[in-house]
């Protein structure tokens, strides 16, 4: 019995053990990029975000705090491309919209006037918003089915129809809003010097645009080696895709 005990308490041990290291490099990687980040040793705590960014779920924060690490390494087209990830994620986050502007600015980019979608998504979370609507809409159709057994199908009908309409309010609010959502197809240039937008898909092609380091397109569709897009003035043009990036990462 004794050493049965001693086995149990041994084997306890083990365990313990595996969990706390199997806790610490879970979290030692972005642990590390932040005491790297705070002694000033920027690439290697670039490297280190970068890995925590694909190996936990996305995080806004994880964005941002890589995003200040490329803008210490003087690279202002990284730091913008993951501060826009970072807004993707959380338009409400405010240091990631100021280090941004900062950025764009940096990069010799025009100021960009926010539309009203992105007012929006600034102020009211989506998330809940989303659930809401679901729950309404469900609750408008248990109305709808209930009225139909009801000897009061006009007031339950009545009530059902304006819980719908919410919904769908809410929810077009969402998918009009939501970052998430409309970027979608963005992507940005990252190719040092910019990018040249052709009026097709061609070399010798009449130039449509130049595009600045840190612009950000809107793909529509691609033929070989070139993107369809939709040019930040709202122009349409071609441009190649090397050197492109898509805001929401590819898996």
């Amino acid at each position: 019995m004794e050493s049965n005990s001693k086995r149990l308490q041994v084997f306890a041990v083990i365990i313990a053990a595996f969990v706390a290291l199997a806790s610490s490099a879970v979290a030692n990687p972005l642990d590390d990029a932040r005491a790297r980040f705070n002694e000033r040793e920027f690439d290697k705590a670039a490297a280190l975000f970068e890995k925590a960014t694909t190996s936990a779920p996305p995080s806004a924060g994880v964005y941002f705090e890589l995003g200040r690490a490329y803008s210490e390494l003087g690279d202002e087209a990284q730091a913008a491309l993951n501060f826009q990830r970072s807004l993707l994620l959380d338009p409400r986050f405010a240091p990631a919209r100021t280090a941004l502007a900062k950025t764009e600015t940096e990069l010799g980019l025009p100021r960009r006037a926010q539309s009203w979608q992105t007012l929006v998504a600034s102020r009211f979370p989506m998330d809940p918003l989303a659930l809401g609507g679901t729950i309404l809409f469900w609750l408008a159709a248990f109305l709808f089915l209930a009225g139909t057994f009801s000897k009061r199908k006009l007031g339950r009908f009545l009530g059902a129809f304006c819980l719908l309409l919410l919904a769908a309010i809410l929810i077009s609010t969402v998918v009009l809003c939501d970052p998430r959502i409309t970027g979608r197809s963005a992507a940005m240039i990252l190719t040092t010097g910019g990018a040249t937008a052709l009026s097709s898909p061609a070399d010798q092609s009449e130039k449509v645009a130049l595009l600045p380091q840190g612009s950000v397109i809107e793909i529509l569709s691609q033929r070989g080696r070139w993107f369809y897009a939709r040019l930040p003035g709202g122009s349409k043009g071609w441009v190649l895709t090397e050197g492109i990036v898509p805001l929401i990462p590819t898996s």
